[in-house]
This record gives C-alpha cells, sequence and structure tokens, in this order.
C-alpha cells in the first residue's frame, strides 16, 4: 500500500503542533517546512520527484506545491474554488444566492445601479472570486469608496480584480466541515458573532444540513474539501467552499482529518500510476 508523506507548514494555524502529534500517532511520515525556506525547484531535498505528498499550509505555499512533480502535493484547485464556477453548483444553498460578478471598475461604473439593486444606501458585501485571499471579504460602503482609486486602495487591489458583491447580511455562526467527495467527515463551530470558539460537531442537525448540500450539489472541486455553513436570520446557508490543504481545522477532529487526506492521496496517486 502507497506511503503518504506529509509536509506541514508550521506555525500557519492554531492546531499545527496538535497535527504533527496526530501524525506520529497515525505512523504517517511527515516533514515540516517554513514558507520562505521551500521552492518547488528544490521539491526533492524533503520528498523524492513524483512521490505521494500532502500538503498542509498557507495559501501561498501551497501553490507551491502544485508546482511540484508530487501527487497531490495540494488540495487547493484554485480554478474550482473560484465563485464563478462554483456558485454555478451551489447557487440556490448559498447565503449570497443574489449577486453581481464584475471586475472592480465595472463596480463602480455600475455603482448607482447596484445599490439601487440591492436597496443599499451605500454599503455590500464585496468578496474577491478568487479563494486565494487576495483581500480580506467584507462590508464595504460605497457611498464613501465611490471612485475607482478610493476602492483600489481600501482592497489593495487593480480594476481588473474579478468581485463577487452582494447585499448586507447578519451572520450570528459559522462552521466549517471538512467533506470527501459527498461525505461530511467532521465539523466544528468557529465563529460566533466576533468570537472565535472552536467546537466539534458530533452528528445532528448541522451535519445533516452540510450532508444534504452535498449530497444535493453532487458535484465537489476536489476528492477532499472544506464547506462553511452559516446561520443568518435563524436560516442555514453555505457561506463558501475552502481547501483541504489550507483550510483551518478549528475543532474539527484531527485523526479523521488525517484518515481522510491519506485517502484521497492515495487514491490520487494509485489513479495516476495505474496502482491498485
Amino acid at each position: 500500500m502507497k506511503t503518504v508523506n506529509w509536509l506541514i507548514e508550521r506555525d500557519v494555524f492554531d492546531s499545527s503542533e496538535a497535527l504533527l502529534t496526530e501524525l506520529k500517532r497515525q505512523n504517517c511520515p511527515y516533514k515540516s517546512v517554513k514558507y520562505l525556506d521551500f521552492h518547488p525547484r528544490r521539491a526533492s531535498d524533503y520528498f523524492p520527484d513524483h512521490d505521494c505528498v500532502l500538503f498542509r499550509g498557507s495559501l501561498g505555499l501551497g501553490r507551491d506545491m502544485l508546482r511540484t512533480t508530487w501527487i497531490p502535493g495540494a488540495y487547493m484547485d484554485q480554478r474550482n474554488l473560484s465563485c464563478s464556477v462554483y456558485y454555478t453548483h451551489y447557487g440556490e444553498h448559498l447565503l449570497n444566492n443574489q449577486y453581481f460578478l464584475l471586475p472592480l471598475a465595472e463596480l463602480i461604473r455600475r455603482r448607482t445601479e447596484i445599490l439601487d439593486y440591492f436597496d443599499s444606501g451605500g454599503e455590500l458585501f464585496i468578496r474577491p472570486d478568487s479563494n486565494m485571499k487576495l483581500f480580506r471579504a467584507g462590508v464595504f460602503d460605497l457611498s464613501v469608496l465611490n471612485t475607482l482609486a478610493a476602492l483600489s486602495s481600501e482592497l489593495k487591489r487593480d480594476k481588473t480584480t474579478l468581485v463577487l458583491v452582494g447585499r448586507k447580511q447578519p451572520i450570528t455562526r459559522e462552521w466549517r466541515f471538512f467533506a470527501y467527495k459527498d461525505e461530511i467527515i467532521t465539523g466544528s463551530l468557529y465563529l460566533t458573532g466576533e468570537e472565535q470558539i472552536n467546537s466539534s460537531v458530533e452528528g445532528g442537525y448541522l451535519r445533516d444540513y452540510a450532508a444534504s448540500i452535498v449530497n444535493q450539489v453532487a458535484w465537489h472541486p476536489e476528492i477532499v474539501y472544506t464547506i462553511d455553513i452559516c446561520e443568518s436570520a435563524g436560516e442555514l446557508h453555505v457561506l463558501e467552499l475552502g481547501s483541504f490543504s489550507c483550510a483551518g481545522a478549528y475543532g474539527c477532529d484531527l485523526g479523521l482529518i488525517v484518515e481522510m487526506g491519506v485517502r484521497a492521496a492515495r487514491e490520487e496517486w494509485c489513479a495516476v500510476n495505474d496502482d491498485d
């Protein structure tokens, strides 16, 4: 049976040390790395070329993993995890199921039209289309940031940056679930209001809701991924999808995360190498 090696970026997640402990417990070979010490051309300093390696850490270093020959390297499909792709599949289930997707320059040009559509005096939710966290998603007041120069300066992005725009909505709680294909593996509450609370989800209606969504949609961005659920005005919605390799675990079961990672990476490596 093919061995799955892990490469862990230190000091990215609060649970990094706990993950290393879990990898030891499950007898999973691993090495740790710091962002500035790694370059794809020297990946063989850590593990052989074309080997089965799975990364956990930051988005920036995760992107470098995709430039190695490792399989899978990292689970962070940049295309499928962009709003413009996964919103196509999850649309009706999303909190922001009414939205505009357009470049920053067009947002400013069509500002009045969009504010009127959402019946807003200025405040709109704005996030990047990309999952690479080009800027921090949030509510921005376009009655103040009413020029391209002002908005670009605030977001530190240029006029071509593709953004998703929706109405401002209240969110009371947020949960994260790790999924393997259409199976929910483990979940955690991570935010109540503005307070981070790491509390595992053990069955119940929240897990059932997440499971029902991934089964209804019958599409997944990768073999393993995360799905965040939120509560707004007493209703549950999908907030966003995220990458297995670069998403915080919060109070999720690290043992189950390691098991699903090994399962997925081994499956992908065997498929590529025609090895049962």
